[in-house]
């Protein structure tokens, strides 16, 4: 058959629907756009912000449209199934602990126990770790969407990884709804340093991305772990706000002074660490000093870019039913501050590599002779190389940065900028 699968939101999503894919490949089935008549399409939605759910009610309206059988699964489909049902009765929905049974949907005869990453597919494998977490925050409805967390056995998760490696993958990114959480439900003393450890121990070549921890996670184990060569010198840590009042009413377990401490332990380790962090603006209650409060945190530390989310109400949760909205021209009034001032950190920091060597995994040929990848801290390369091998790493010479790009060289390749 025909097959559609159209994915929003996170990377645990993504996780989720590389895998539906892998196996329904291995199983003859045929992977097409919307475009292509599709018999069937599956749709793995989001719920993290208003705009998210738009995106997904126009995504589901389109896949109904074109005549095929649609699955619709994802943290929206959790939260406001009515709204799915509103736009066509006949739409399955399958809930987030039931995804790995789209593919028994799909074909009965299927007779895969577990499901395995399509190696063809992403040059940079993500591989869910856990999901679920164990916290309200007041503004966030994912705790609903995903439940409370759940880890995967550490020995699934290697052979996961040590499989990915013998295809030839070079960095693999652990991922899942609060990666800091994980081993909270397994038995022993099993938690993230000691899986770490363990795949490090179990691998040969391969780095290891952690694509999302919260500051207060980051103890002892994992600075040392971030010496490691094999972790990439790259953190995402949010922080939501940078005034201790809001904090408090996010429901946020942590306060700026004990940012502060994590991000100065942080420092202390000798490699360029890539930091980059998650903003709410506009959130019940703040005003122009805690706004400030905001700004001035991100300027003053060592964040070096910034995903800026807009508050937007979600129904059901504290914060809906909070006092003090801020009116929608001063959120964007504030996310454009914050904008200005993430295009300058990005800037900065990309400027400061200019003339080092960067180890680059190539993700895909721009044109000829030239190859586009990731660089270990996270930085976006364009760099000449005479023969593109998807996956694998180069050092390459950073020669300069022009618009949001490192320009640069894989080693013993001639120059031509």
């Amino acid at each position: 058959m025909k097959i559609s699968l159209l994915t929003l939101g996170c990377k645990t999503n993504l996780s989720e629907s590389d895998r539906i894919r892998s196996v329904l490949l291995q199983g003859g089935h045929n992977m097409v756009s919307l475009k292509e008549s599709p018999d069937i399409c599956i749709v793995n939605t989001c719920t993290v912000t208003k705009k998210a759910d738009y995106q997904c009610r126009q995504l589901i309206r389109r896949a109904v449209r074109t005549g095929a059988r649609v699955i619709v699964t994802g943290c929206y489909s959790e939260i406001l199934e009515k709204e799915i049902r509103a736009i066509s009765e006949d739409i399955d929905i399958v809930k987030n602990r039931d995804k790995d049974k789209i593919i028994n949907m799909i074909d009965s005869n299927n007779k895969s126990t577990s499901l395995k990453l399509n190696v063809s597919d992403r040059a940079r494998p993500f591989v869910k770790i856990q999901e679920g977490c164990n916290f309200r925050c007041s503004y966030c409805v994912i705790h609903r969407a995903r439940g409370r967390a759940r880890s995967r056995p550490e020995a699934e998760i290697i052979e996961e990884i040590k499989g990915l490696e013998e295809e030839g993958f070079e960095e693999v990114v652990l991922t899942g709804t609060h990666i800091g959480l994980y081993g909270v439900d397994l038995p022993g003393n099993t938690d993230l340093s000691g899986l770490l450890r363990k795949i490090l121990l179990c691998t040969k070549r391969v780095r290891l991305r952690l694509s999302s921890l919260e500051a207060k996670e980051i103890d002892g184990q994992i600075l040392e772990l971030l010496e490691e060569k094999r972790i990439c010198p790259h953190l995402h840590l949010p922080l939501q706000s940078g005034d201790d009042r809001i904090l408090s009413l996010m429901k946020r377990d942590y306060n700026i002074k004990e940012i502060e401490k994590k991000l100065k332990a942080i420092y202390k380790i000798n490699r360029d660490i890539n930091l980059g962090t998650d903003v709410i603006v506009g959130f019940p209650g703040e005003g122009d000093p805690e706004f400030r409060n905001t700004y001035n945190f991100l300027k003053e530390h060592g964040f070096n870019y910034f995903h800026i989310f807009p508050y937007s109400d979600r129904p059901g949760t504290e914060a809906s039913m909070m006092g003090g909205k801020v009116p929608g021209d001063l959120k964007k009034e504030r996310y454009n501050t914050l904008k200005g001032l993430d295009l300058q950190k990005r800037h900065e920091y990309r400027r400061a590599q200019v003339g080092s060597v960067l180890e680059v995994v190539s993700e895909r040929p721009v044109r000829e002779g030239m190859v586009r990848g990731k660089s270990a801290n996270y930085l976006d390369v364009l760099f000449e190389d005479k023969e593109f091998r998807k996956s694998k790493t180069r050092k390459v010479k950073i020669l300069k940065e022009s618009r949001g790009l490192l320009l640069g060289i894989a080693l013993n390749e001639c120059i031509s900028f």
